[in-house]
């Protein structure tokens, strides 16, 4: 990257950063009536307004996240979004057990989740997952260091949510499955090298659970429901072990050039 690049970037990235704190302190939101969709609105504006900040780090950075599609991405792929399809209401709507109440905010909702699924899964697997991989080395014993610790501060940094959301048994338990999340999608993402694979997964995972929380009323974890998500959740735990004690450390992506890649391409 040349240095005037880079300094663009590095303008970009304070200027975003000076942004999102502003829409953090002088919330926009106040004047919607509506709580619920105040709070779809909110999240969506923090969210969307963090990930130029985010794109800078990754330009600054030099990170590769695009790989090119293969075949054998399915295998990755497929299992973690059967996992992220399971969290909508869909077995409780089908047998009655929860009814749709309906909203016109669905699509904010939509919004909301498109924007968490990029921003989140820029931020903790695009940056943070090849940064740690890199500091603790493209072996076995590296792979799983990374994999755990990104995704074991994905799930921690969700205590942020008592600030807005002062309910701890509810923080509690999105740190448990943010946490479960977020070490499926490392792990999509040392099996494909593409980001994009991750944030479709996550942003279907969290639009299941804005319908579970805004749009449906009734029992949504009925028996049907808990079973078919144990069961799930069990194969897709097998699957993935398998896939990745499988995964040989030269096969890995390479999310950063090396440093000769780097000069030469400067230099060129």
């Amino acid at each position: 990257m040349k240095i005037g690049n880079e300094l663009v970037w590095r303008i970009l990235l304070w200027i975003s950063l000076a942004l999102f704190v502003a829409l953090y302190i002088f919330d926009p939101t106040k004047g919607i009536g509506d709580e619920q969709n105040r709070q779809l609105v909110r999240m969506a504006i923090l969210r969307i307004s963090a990930i130029p900040a985010i794109v800078s780090c990754i330009a600054i950075l030099r990170l590769r996240l695009c790989a090119r599609p293969r075949g054998k991405n399915f295998a990755f792929f497929l299992p973690a979004m059967l996992v992220a399809l399971n969290n909508s209401p869909w077995l409780p709507l089908a047998d009655g057990s929860a009814v749709w109440k309906g909203n016109a905010a669905i699509g904010l909702l939509a919004i909301q989740v498109v924007g968490v699924g990029i921003m989140e899964e820029l931020a903790f697997r695009g940056v943070l997952l090849p940064l740690l991989l890199e500091r603790f080395g493209r072996t076995k014993k590296g792979m799983w260091v990374s994999v755990l610790l990104s995704s074991a501060v994905f799930g921690l940094i969700h205590f942020a949510n008592l600030i807005e959301m002062p309910n701890l048994a509810a923080v509690l338990m999105q740190v448990g499955y943010s946490t479960l999340l977020g070490a499926l999608c490392a792990a999509l993402l040392l099996g494909t090298g593409n980001i994009w694979y991750c944030v479709a997964v996550h942003t279907v995972y969290n639009f299941g659970g804005g319908l579970n929380t805004y749009f449906v009323e009734g029992t949504v974890w009925d028996l049907p429901t808990v079973l078919c998500t144990v069961f799930m959740a069990v194969a897709v735990f097998c699957w993935y072990l398998y896939l990745m004690l499988k995964q040989k450390p030269e096969d890995l992506p390479v999310f950063r050039k090396k440093k000769e890649e780097k000069d030469g391409g400067e230099n060129a």
